[in-house]
């Protein structure tokens, strides 16, 4: 999912450090007042930028701060025709400069270009994600907005991310264009208004009522629903078959110098509403109800947080942000060869609200080998996917109670070779998939780095006691 704020709210230094947490490869936009800086990722690393209006790419930089010369660079843009590779993985491939020289050319020449932004926080940015830019146009998106505010700031974001985007009058226009797209199985999209006026004029549930047509004719396509109803409009979404619902933005209490600025975010969720289907069980299945969450503005909170407490209220923050993902979860703390549950979240069928993280406390599991915590603790990276029966966290799920989950999740929070503890989760209660978890994934990375220095924090200052009490004696 694409992340698009104000530099207001995430400082810039935040930003680029969110991106190497989460190890993501994609495009860096940043929007100033001059213009836009591009920044390339390729799993969290600086590949190419652009560093200004006409201004220098990263090559160019290099060349002209002497650390490589005009022929080394010839040669590197002569591979890089050849392999598809970025400026920066072809110039490290070819022993050229080291990866470390690139990071430090970048953040030389941005904080610079940017003083400004970094001392004032002023312009917006958009984490663009590899695998979003690369879409090729395939995908058509049928779009009936009444409101011409929202209407031309989805347009352009849809065309910026790579769909075909036919604007639709009314109703009769989206199902005309609907009917021409079954037969050829072309993918698309609906994107329109729940509040519409209904075929005979006197209600106002037309939105319902096209979006049901919609299935019937294409029972794949899928559609997102945009209105005011923030109570249930979710409930009427998911009923009419849509796969997600976006409340409208409240323009109410903004000024006029920051409708620009809300707009852009509000298209940015739609998009990923589009770009990311499955949020509903298909049909229209009971889920529970799914909006769309600003996920920079929690993330931003909670990393505040996060960096401020002490190292016993760290593990509490990742079950506070995993329960914004998932229905029920479990924190185990891995101490040697064992995974000690630590807390947890979510209803209890046998004792109901509040109940789970008092039975799980307590609980012992082996790091069996070939067992998922002992897969997610060795390879520290997240699990997504079925749980054998027989496995440990399997049997603890079952004993638990519920319905058996679809598939479950296991985040490891860890820092270099030390794994502190490691976050299970699913939606056992509704049955949904597990869904996106990378705002999840850059919290739990950042979890572990802070619990590393809280813990080098303590050592220190037991050494330090240690040195000043033999002083002493002395």
């Amino acid at each position: 999912m694409s992340v698009i704020g104000s530099l207001e709210d995430l400082a810039f230094p935040d930003v680029l450090h969110l991106i190497r947490a989460s190890r993501r490869s994609g495009t860096l936009i940043l929007s100033l007042r001059d213009g836009e800086r591009r920044v390339y990722f390729k799993d969290g690393l600086i590949g190419d930028a652009l560093l200004g209006p006409g201004g220098p790419e990263l090559g160019d930089l290099l060349r002209l701060s002497g650390t490589i010369e005009a022929r080394t660079l010839a040669e590197a843009r002569e591979r890089m025709r050849r392999t598809g590779e970025r400026t920066a993985e072809a110039l490290v491939a070819m022993g050229a400069l080291a990866r470390e020289s690139v990071e430090q050319a970048v953040r030389d020449e941005l904080r610079a270009s940017l003083r400004s932004v970094i001392l004032a926080q002023d312009g917006e940015f958009r984490f663009e994600l590899e695998e979003e830019a690369r879409r090729t146009g395939s995908e058509t998106v049928l779009l009936l907005a009444e409101r011409t505010v929202v209407r031309r700031a989805v347009l352009d974001e849809l065309r910026r991310s790579g769909f075909e985007v036919i604007v639709c009058a009314g109703a009769a226009e989206v199902l005309e264009n609907a009917r021409r797209r079954t037969g050829g199985n072309v993918a698309f999209v609906v994107v329109s208004d729940l509040i519409l006026p209904d075929s005979s004029g006197s209600g106002w549930t037309g939105g319902i009522t096209l979006m049901e047509s919609v299935r019937r004719l294409a029972p794949r396509a899928s559609g997102v629903l945009l209105g005011d109803l923030r109570a249930r409009g979710d409930v009427a979404a998911r009923s009419a078959g849509a796969t997600a619902f976006v409340p409208l933005p409240d323009l109410g209490t903004t000024g006029l110098e920051g409708v620009g600025a809300v707009l852009a975010q509000y298209a940015a969720l739609v998009r990923d509403a589009v770009l990311h289907p499955g949020r509903f069980a298909a049909g229209g299945a009971s889920s529970g109800p799914v909006l769309a969450v600003d996920h920079v503005s929690l993330l931003r909170g909670l990393l505040g947080e996060l960096h401020s407490e002490e190292e016993v209220a760290i593990p509490l923050l990742v079950l506070r942000l995993a329960a914004e993902y998932l229905e029920r979860g479990v924190l185990f703390s891995i101490q040697g060869t064992e995974a000690h549950g630590s807390g947890a979240f979510g209803d209890d069928p046998v004792g109901g609200a509040g109940r789970l993280d008092s039975r799980v406390r307590g609980v012992v599991l082996p790091l069996k080998s070939g067992s998922v915590l002992e897969r997610a603790a060795a390879t520290r990276a997240t699990y997504v996917g079925p749980i054998d029966a027989d496995d440990p966290v399997g049997r603890l799920v079952a004993r638990l109670g519920g319905q058996p989950p679809r598939e479950s999740a296991l985040l490891p929070i860890a820092a270099g070779r030390q794994v502190f503890s490691v976050l299970y989760g699913d939606n056992a209660r509704s049955g949904r998939p597990v869904g996106d978890l990378r705002g999840l994934e850059i919290f739990t990375a950042q979890a572990g780095i802070a619990l590393h220095n809280a813990a080098l924090k303590r050592r220190l200052s037991e050494l330090s006691a240690a040195t000043g009490g033999s002083g002493a004696h002395a």
